[in-house]
């Protein structure tokens, strides 16, 4: 399997990159493995690096991710919390910009179709882009799906077939994006002055500032912040004109931001002129401000480390609750002793029975977790704690979760 080093930025083409943190050789962390799979896994570097030009942070390698998207093992809808996030994201959508039934509407790297579901079921012109298998998931027949990948080509073909979106919605899919440029001018080709694009992604300085070294792994080819995407869309008359915090995504704590055409009447907010000054302030193109972050990994990884030995040694069960992409770079950090973690709980379909990448832990169904009777588990998807403390049955059932991340602790 060939993957590429990369040579120059993705953004702006620099060569002028510099390395900031390297979490070793790691396997690709949602290829979840047979047990006849386990001997022929590999495992390639997760490094960082940063262009001093434009500030994007990317991988140190081009991974060949693609053969991960045929059989592709994350089904969104699993996750009840982040439906219920889509739900009210798709709420605020038709609600504050008069989104209509005669509307089109769009959602690039749909899965199965968690997003489009929750849109009014008298909107009939709802079409998502997934080049996975998740696609076969997708249960609505209003819904018209593209099975690509989303480029400039997709955008030509997308505007024989339909009509220029007024929302397009990217939810945790931009990190995986390598060619950013085609990407961006696919978007461009697809939005008049009416169309909104709303992303969501992990924001770069949550990432280094709070230690949150779970969300890289190989298929997040790129970490951003708002100076190399603004950047990146000026090229193609794409301006960001607003933003907000969340505390919740799907890969964490995340940015939303709206962009537009340049010729819409959308204003471009204060508010982004405020963060762009904000970030380069605080060092987005500087590597003194990036090196700070390995040493932050590893005070997180020992703190986390001890917390997970000394239950252990006490005589406590440990397992872990939710078998996450994330979850999966953050216990190949760990490097436990393979004895330690009996099972990880699970309850997406496609994983139950199968092995955690380099790790090996067998993945088993909740129902099945409770039977074993676990005194401690590392919550994986910790961004979802608040729902997993408040409807989780192991927790109810007497058990307690390890929380890794921001700050490790137990719950």
């Amino acid at each position: 399997m060939r993957n590429d080093i990369l040579k120059r930025c993705r953004i702006c083409f620099s060569k002028n990159l510099n390395a900031y943190l390297d979490l070793g050789k790691q396997p690709f962390s949602n290829s979840f493995l047979n047990h006849s799979d386990i001997k022929k896994e590999k495992k390639f570097p997760l490094k960082i690096v940063v262009c001093k030009k434009c500030g994007l942070s990317q991988l140190s390698i081009v991974p060949n991710t693609k053969f991960i998207f045929s059989k592709y093992d994350y089904l969104s809808s699993s996750s009840k919390a982040l439906s219920n996030h889509y739900n009210k994201l798709v709420r605020k959508l038709v609600k504050n910009y008069n989104v209509l039934p005669k509307d089109t509407v769009l959602d690039i790297g749909c899965n199965d179709g968690i997003l489009l579901n929750h849109y009014p079921k008298n909107f009939n012109k709802v079409i998502g882009v997934e080049p996975s298998d998740a696609s076969k998931h997708i249960t609505q027949k209003r819904i018209k799906l593209i099975n690509n990948f989303f480029n400039y080509k997709t955008s030509k073909n997308y505007l024989k077939k339909y009509s220029k979106p007024k929302i397009i919605t990217i939810t945790n899919v931009l990190a995986q994006i390598d060619n950013l440029n085609e990407f961006a001018k696919g978007l461009s080709n697809i939005i008049d002055k009416k169309s909104l694009i709303v992303i969501e992604f992990p924001y770069l300085l949550d990432m280094i500032n709070k230690g949150l070294f779970d969300l890289i792994y190989h298929e997040h080819l790129s970490y951003f912040a708002l100076t190399p995407l603004e950047y990146l869309f000026k090229k193609f008359d794409i301006k960001i004109v607003n933003f907000e915090k969340l505390n919740l995504g799907a890969s964490g704590p995340a940015i939303r931001l709206f962009l537009s055409k340049n010729i819409s009447t959308y204003r471009v907010s204060n508010k982004i002129t405020k963060q762009i000054k904000y970030e380069k302030a605080w060092g987005i193109k500087k590597i003194y401000k990036y090196n700070f972050f390995e040493k932050k990994t590893q005070d997180k990884i020992k703190k986390i480390k001890k917390i997970i030995y000394t239950k252990y040694d006490s005589g406590f069960k440990i397992g872990c609750f939710t078998a996450s992409s994330k979850g999966n770079t953050l216990l190949n950090c760990l490097n436990l002793n393979k004895k330690i973690i009996q099972f990880a709980s699970e309850n997406n379909t496609k994983k139950i029975g199968k092995y955690t990448p380099g790790t090996h832990i067998k993945i088993i169904s909740d129902k099945n977790f409770l039977k074993k009777e676990i005194d401690f588990s590392i919550l994986l998807s910790w961004n979802y704690k608040k729902f997993f403390l408040s409807k989780s049955q192991y927790i109810k059932n007497g058990g307690k979760f390890i929380i890794p991340l921001p700050e490790p602790h137990i719950k």
